[in-house]
């Protein structure tokens, strides 16, 4: 049976979904750390297998520790190791010069 997880809908109820993807499709997924005046906004690039790659909002977070942990409780989501953590403020994750 599929595995889906849920992508948030930013303009919904806590907990609501806009799309569910399924993580056997997912090709890349690049995090992007964003900021306002007060707070850190963590989207995803997500590229599906068959399908151009869109962004989809994950959370908007106090700290960028928090929006790091954001981050990991996605990929744990979808059953990835949270190695992958961002740099405070650059929306770019430590393995992308590697």
């Amino acid at each position: 049976m599929a595995h889906f997880v849920p992508l948030p809908d930013r303009d919904g109820p806590i907990g609501a979904a806009r799309m569910w993807i399924n993580p056997d499709h997912v090709v890349s997924l690049v995090p992007k750390l964003s900021r306002d005046e007060t707070h850190h906004i963590l989207r995803v690039e997500i590229k599906l297998v068959g399908s151009p790659a869109f962004d989809a909002w994950l959370g908007t977070f106090k700290t960028g520790d928090e929006a790091n942990a954001g981050w990991a409780a996605f990929l744990g989501t979808l059953s990835l190791p949270p190695s992958i953590r961002l740099e405070r403020g650059s929306g770019r994750s430590k393995d992308a010069d590697a």
